[in-house]
């Protein structure tokens, strides 16, 4: 049998567009090649080796060559790029630091969640990243520099690799095989001066008598930038359409409740006429505190990565290989000045009190103490040792065993303890002069802090966890017998892994009930077959006709036993063009946070109906007792966030099919059009504190599990605490199309390609209970979890010579309407089409040594404004903060 032309177009395209350089391809030419003598690969999405590229399955592949002409220095800010990610998908700063993430590099296929979204290196698992008992891999573990190709599956595979693989699997292929040496050093920085970032790497390898052994050494680091840098305050839309400036109530000098009911504002801008000098009536406007200074639009970080890859033939048919991965990483993101206040009671005749009543404190800015920075520093290691080998009969075994552990700390440089705090305003406890160690402290107002306060309350807050994982695994794949179509092809294997996570909170936070220790694990055996069926061959409007069928079995400790299985089909219908589909299970077992985790205050972001209500909302809200002039104070809300022990796995269904064509009479033109849906029952959820506030007073009968969910203060009536536990009551549902042209032609004597990615989501539904109602967020943004506009897209188009190269990138998003979009902000009720271009050019001076240069944002696209900001009034998983920036990099081979 022959390749065809659709093989042969697909394998020229991807060649010189930089996308799906697999090894086949590089020995593939135009005309007719024999299969003979040509290396069988595996590809993504199935474990049986093969001659073709083409799949039941989409498969999108980025090159080593694209990753160098990109610039980028990172894997997480590659993939966020795609048109394929969607929703939370992060932003090309990685700005936005989220719950347990804080610098940990994820990635979201779909819009459905980083936990949904199965990441391999080498095709296999690996270790969670972060500081303790995490959900997700660490992308920042791996040096783009390392990389020889990263392969995306955009369809569940469960089947075929287990858990986790309900949206997709991003399967990081590293070079495991170099000879001689390799330098490259590159340095970049924004249009406004800052964001430095520069990156080192040397790669060595080379042969010996009996294999092969590659070193790879990684230095990276970025510098930060404030949001202040790039925004002049937070804002807040007008009906007339303006922005103002607003500050938090969390403000500087404290503020309380009174006795009679009253708020005020100690010493800041006070109304003597009212109070007198030393406090004043509170109003948000006055006295609300800027706290953008003490954020950033870019969180510095440090890493450093060693990685060896040594493969060694032991006989003529069994090689060892082993892959030995450290990866170290520290981050730091500046925190706003620590609150630590609200609640404490202070009685009328204590010294320092100047109401004359007992009060409660709400909220106070300690800026006394200055800003702290929040930081992580994680270690991670990986290794792998396998033996491989071939049968007399060709088939092929493997035998390997997968270890990674990472270890981290993070916490604040100083926080606030508030049990102490709480010691220095009881003078039953305290003391004015100090003589028994517990000051009393006068923190009523600005500035009023003695030394000797501040050094009582103020402490180093640090916790410490880690995450291991422990696998073996036996795989066999080969021919069985030749059918009349074609030989039926095997893989079959087996395997046990073993996943535990642990965090160990600071002792003081400990101690005051601020988080609680997580401790678990858990263990899953598994075995799968997959099957290679040719069915049709020669035959009229069937050049060929294959089906791909496989099942797993998956037995887990904390879950039970999941079987899933996957129905594939490729069809040619002749040399130019193949349907392809796939009908497929998968799952998702709950991590070890959502079985073992604690309780965990945190302060989420959370937006809170009774403020500028109207309709059925208001009146429900009025029946409770909340006035129609009503303002919740702040956008943060202190969010108790655990585990459940309860939980079961997410099951999902999932179905893909799509054509690709290379038409004869267009050489070197290919397009792949592909139909995606996944819908998922059981799914586990935490429903966001905005969107339970809003089905409360929706309906407070019918959601009455909601209005459970938090407590108002009985006097203000803000919402004080808010409880959020994940439950298996979702169901999801998500749809769309995937288009795919590239291009590869002469132009002016020049080679050049050109290559377009474009998503179209249809929908992207999901019910938070049975019952409910179903929200769907196809073209819209929300406010904590990212953008579903309909529309996303990119282009490249790139001409090239023998001694240099030029290529311009596009990024599309498309626009959407605000989630909580309201005629009181109408500037930010939408946000229209926002593109983002970026050049890059490279020149070859000799064999050795190639430069290259690139502006990414040459149009320096401001990020957009909207309701539901999530930070730096805009969405920052989504819309780029930093603006035009360049680099440079030098490549030198020896």
């Amino acid at each position: 049998m022959k390749y065809t032309r659709l093989f042969n177009a697909l394998a020229a395209t991807c060649a010189a567009t930089g996308m799906g350089v697999l090894p086949l391809a590089a020995n593939a030419e135009q005309g007719n090649i024999e299969h003979e003598g040509i290396e069988k690969i595996t590809v993504t999405g199935s474990r049986i080796k093969r001659t073709e590229l083409e799949s039941a399955s989409p498969v999108a592949v980025i090159s080593a060559e694209q990753i160098s002409l990109s610039g980028i220095s990172n894997v997480e800010d590659l993939l966020q790029e795609m048109s394929f990610s969607a929703g939370v998908a992060g932003n090309a700063t990685n700005a936005y630091w989220t719950s347990g993430g804080y610098g940990t590099a994820q990635v979201n296929i779909r819009g459905l969640g980083i936990k949904r979204t199965l990441v391999l290196l080498n095709g296999r698992r690996v270790v969670a990243g972060g500081t303790g008992a995490n959900s997700s891999v660490d992308l920042n573990m791996i040096p783009t520099g390392l990389i020889e190709r990263i392969e995306v599956l955009k369809d569940g595979a469960s089947a075929i690799y287990g858990a986790d693989a309900v949206a997709g699997v991003v399967n990081i292929i590293t070079k495991t095989s170099f000879e001689g040496a390799e330098f490259n050093v590159k340095a970049g920085i924004s249009a406004q001066g800052d964001g430095d970032n520069q990156e080192i790497n040397l790669t060595l390898g080379g042969n010996f008598d009996r294999g092969q052994a590659l070193l790879s050494l990684n230095y990276s680091n970025s510098e930060a930038v404030r949001q202040s840098d790039r925004i002049d305050c937070a804002k807040s839309g007008t009906p007339d359409g303006k922005l103002e400036c607003f500050g938090s109530g969390t403000t500087e000098g404290g503020r309380a409740l009174l006795a009679d009911g009253t708020q005020v504002q100690f010493n800041q801008n006070s109304d003597s006429q009212t109070y007198g000098d030393s406090y004043g009536a509170y109003d948000s406007a006055q006295h609300g505190f800027e706290w953008i200074p003490y954020l950033n639009a870019v969180n510095p970080m440090e890493r450093f990565n060693l990685s060896s890859f040594v493969n060694y033939q032991v006989s003529d048919n069994i090689n060892l290989f082993t892959e030995a991965m450290y990866s170290k990483r520290k981050g730091e993101q500046i925190v706003t000045p620590r609150n630590g206040f609200s609640g404490i009671e202070v009685e009328a005749g204590f010294a320092y009190n100047p109401t004359g009543q007992d009060l409660e404190f709400q909220r106070r800015r300690n800026t006394e103490l200055g800003a702290p920075y929040f930081f992580q520093e994680t270690d991670t290691v990986r290794v792998v040792m396998g033996l491989e080998g071939a049968l007399d009969n060709g088939w092929e075994w493997q035998l390997a065993y997968n270890y990674g552990r990472n270890t981290g700390i993070d916490g604040w440089t100083f926080d606030i303890d508030s049990e102490k705090a709480a010691h220095t305003l009881d003078d039953s406890i305290c003391s004015y002069d100090n003589s028994n160690g517990i000051p009393c402290g006068d923190w009523f107002g600005v500035d009023e802090l003695t030394p000797e306060v501040i050094d009582y309350v103020k402490y180093r807050r640090e916790g410490s966890g880690g995450n291991e994982m422990r696998s073996w695994s036996v795989n066999l794949n080969g021919d069985l017998f030749d059918l009349p179509a074609g030989t039926l092809a095997f893989a079959v294997g087996a395997g046990h892994r073993n996943e535990s996570g642990w965090r160990d909170p600071d002792s003081t936070v400990l101690a005051n009930g601020g988080e609680e220790a997580i401790d678990g694990s858990f263990d899953v055996s598994e075995i799968f077959a997959e099957f290679s069926v040719p069915l049709l061959a020669d035959k009229m409007l069937a050049k060929s006709l294959t089906a791909e069928v496989a099942a797993r079995y998956s037995d887990y400790s904390s879950v039970g036993s999941e079987t899933t299985y996957k129905l594939g089909l490729t069809w040619h219908l002749n040399d130019e063009l193949m349907i392809r589909g796939v009908r497929s299970t998968a799952f998702r077992a709950p991590v070890i946070t959502e079985l073992f985790g604690g309780s965990n205050g945190e302060n989420l972001r959370t937006i809170d109906p009774c403020e500028n209500a109207s309709g059925v909302i208001a009146e429900n809200c009025l029946a409770a007792g909340i006035g129609s002039d009503f303002v919740q104070d702040g956008t943060t809300v202190l969010t108790s966030v655990g585990g459940n022990p309860g939980l079961a796995a997410e099951t999902a269904d999932t179905k893909t099919i799509g054509l690709v064509w290379a038409p004869e009479f267009i050489s070197g033109f290919s397009a792949t059009l592909d139909y995606f849906t996944i819908e998922i029952d059981g799914a586990i959820t935490s429903v966001n504190g905005s969107d339970m506030l809003k089905l409360c007073y929706q309906d407070p009968e019918g959601n009455s599990q909601f209005c459970d969910t938090f407590t108002r203060h009985p006097v203000t009536k803000q919402i004080n605490e808010l409880s959020q536990r994940p439950v298996n009551a979702a169901s999801e549902k998500v749809s769309g199309i995937d288009v795919n042209l590239a291009y590869q032609f002469e132009l002016v004597g020049l080679t050049a390609s050109s290559q377009l990615d474009i998503s179209r989501l249809l929908d992207h539904e999901s019910t938070p209970f049975a019952g409910q109602p179903t929200i769907d967020k196809v073209g819209y943004i929300t406010e904590d979890q990212g953008s579903y506009t309909k529309w996303r897209g990119n282009f490249s188009f790139r001409l090239m010579q023998d001694s240099w190269s030029a290529m311009y990138s596009l990024r599309y998003i498309g626009s959407a309407d605000d989630v909580n979009a309201t005629d009181d902000d109408p500037l930010g009720k939408s946000v229209g089409v926002v593109t983002y271009s970026d050049i890059q050019a490279g020149y070859n001076f000799s064999e050795s040594l190639n430069v290259s240069v690139g502006i990414d944002n040459i149009f320096d696209k401001e990020a957009p404004y909207l309701t539901s900001w999530n930070d730096a009034n805009t969405d920052v998983m989504t819309y780029d903060l930093l603006g035009r920036r360049g680099y440079m990099k030098l490549s030198y081979r020896f």
